[in-house]
């Protein structure tokens, strides 16, 4: 955080809002990083982190399948045959 914040609320034990001169950030420590920041309200500072992981989870899925088909495409190569 840029400023000393004026307020810390704990919402879970990862995830922490502060509040602060130049508006509230949200910190998850599971990430290591601010979910949100500067935003203008707590409201806000919740949607930012939303839509965070809802971007992140929207990754890792994708990225899931893709190696989810090299696996099966890896996988059936091979037939129970063969052991």
């Amino acid at each position: 955080m840029s400023t000393k914040a004026i307020s810390n609320v704990d919402l879970s034990e990862t995830l922490h809002l502060s509040e602060c001169r130049d508006g509230f950030w949200l910190y998850d420590d599971t990430r290591g990083m601010n979910l949100a920041m500067r935003a203008k309200t707590k409201d806000e500072a919740l949607v930012d982190a939303l839509n965070y992981y809802q971007r992140r989870l929207k990754e890792v899925e994708a990225e899931y399948r893709i190696l989810k088909g090299r696996v099966d495409s890896f996988v059936s190569q091979f037939n129970e045959d063969d052991a």
